[in-house]
């Protein structure tokens, strides 16, 4: 069954996209689709779009699983080195037979605020024997804090960029790709027992293994770049 690949295209927004390429479903991989979810009674769920304007409590969501287990980093930096749009980094185990992980965790709300400052988001499928992911899990943990004084949460996003770099600019050991911009709406949820977003119509799947992991981009601009800007 072929997979559904995106790529954020375009100014300010993330998305998951309509190019279709093919994961090799007979190695360990990862999925994801990026949703947004309108407030109100509603609760209208979709694939994020450039076109995504801002509403008032809109927020948005990551649905990820994977064939086997891994771990998950996502991060939003934008171009001058900042989290984008104040959302901070999630990090969750993924277990196997494509389980369903969604992110950010409660309490953590990533709101959409409109098109503004160019960003990339990234999605790391880290495999178990990663050593990245100790130091993921610490960083990531500590940024939750709703409250953090920002010269400790500049220094938190410098060290997660550096991390963020490290693994994206190892050449010849990680799967990297962009992601695109979906064609299909999505569902309203709640509007009756079936009607929950079909996020797997439109997730986008890498490969992953023991000593390569997968990353996904999602650019602002639709510039797929290979490390966090300096």
């Amino acid at each position: 069954m072929t997979r559904i690949l995106y790529s954020l295209l375009g100014v300010a927004a993330i998305s998951c996209t309509s190019g279709l390429v093919a994961a090799d479903e007979d190695r360990p991989q990862g999925r994801v689709c990026i949703s947004i979810i309108d407030s109100g009674p509603s609760a209208k769920e979709e694939p994020f779009r450039l076109s995504a304007t801002w509403r008032p409590g809109s927020t948005v969501r990551a649905h990820i699983d994977a064939s086997n287990k891994c771990t998950v980093l996502i991060a939003a930096l934008t171009k001058d080195g900042k989290l984008a749009n104040g959302w901070r980094p999630q990090l969750a185990d993924v277990p196997a037979e494509f389980e369903e992980v969604e992110l950010p965790k409660s309490p953590v709300v990533w709101e959409w605020p409109g098109a503004k400052a160019p960003f990339d988001l990234y999605v790391l499928f880290l495999p178990p024997g990663s050593k990245d992911i100790e130091e993921a899990k610490k960083l990531a943990g500590a940024m939750q804090a709703p409250k953090v004084d920002e010269r400790l949460l500049a220094m938190q996003v410098n060290k997660l960029r550096e991390l963020v770099g490290r693994i994206t600019n190892e050449k010849g050991k990680v799967n990297q790709a962009p992601m695109t911009e979906p064609e299909l709406g999505g569902v309203f949820r709640g509007s009756g027992a079936d009607a929950v977003f079909p996020w797997r119509e439109h997730a986008q799947s890498i490969n992953f293994a023991e000593d390569r992991p997968g990353v996904l981009i999602l650019s602002s601009e639709g510039i797929v770049k290979d490390s966090p800007a300096p």
